[in-house]
C-alpha cells in the first residue's frame, strides 16, 4: 500500500487477512493490486496485526466453544438414559473417550507450565 493509504483501510485490510481472505479477495475488496497487499505481508509489523487480529478472533470462538461445552456435554449424558441400547452405547463411549481425552490435555497443559516456572525460576526471571 502507498503511503496515503488510510490507516484504517490498512485495518481492515489486516482483518479481512485474519478473517481467512484471499490476498487477491482482499486486495480487490480494498481497491489495493495484489502486489500492494503483498509489499504490506512482506513488513512484519503488519503480520504481527494480522497474527494478533487472528489470535483475539481465535480467543473469542474459543470462548463460546467452552461455554457450550457444559451443555453439549448434558446432551450426550441424557444419551445415556435413551431406549435404544446403541445409542446409550454410543454415548457412553463418547463420554469415556472424550472425557479421558480433556483430562491428558489438562494434565498435559499443567505439566507444561510447571516446565515452563521450572525454566524461568532457573534463569531467573520469574517466580
Amino acid at each position: 500500500m502507498s503511503q496515503n493509504v488510510a490507516p484504517e483501510k490498512r485495518s481492515l485490510l489486516a482483518l479481512a487477512l485474519a478473517s481467512g481472505s484471499s490476498i487477491g479477495d482482499a486486495a480487490e475488496k480494498f481497491g489495493l493490486s495484489r502486489r500492494t497487499v503483498e509489499r504490506w505481508l512482506a513488513k512484519p509489523p503488519f503480520r504481527r496485526l494480522i497474527a494478533r487480529l487472528r489470535s483475539e478472533m481465535l480467543a473469542s470462538a474459543l470462548g463460546r466453544m467452552t461455554g457450550n461445552m457444559s451443555r453439549a456435554a448434558d446432551t450426550v449424558a441424557s444419551l445415556l438414559e435413551g431406549a435404544e441400547p446403541h445409542i446409550r452405547l454410543r454415548a457412553a463411549r463418547a463420554l469415556l473417550s472424550l472425557g479421558l481425552r480433556m483430562q491428558d490435555a489438562v494434565d498435559l497443559t499443567e505439566r507444561v507450565r510447571e516446565l515452563e516456572r521450572e525454566l524461568a525460576q532457573r534463569q531467573g526471571v520469574g517466580p
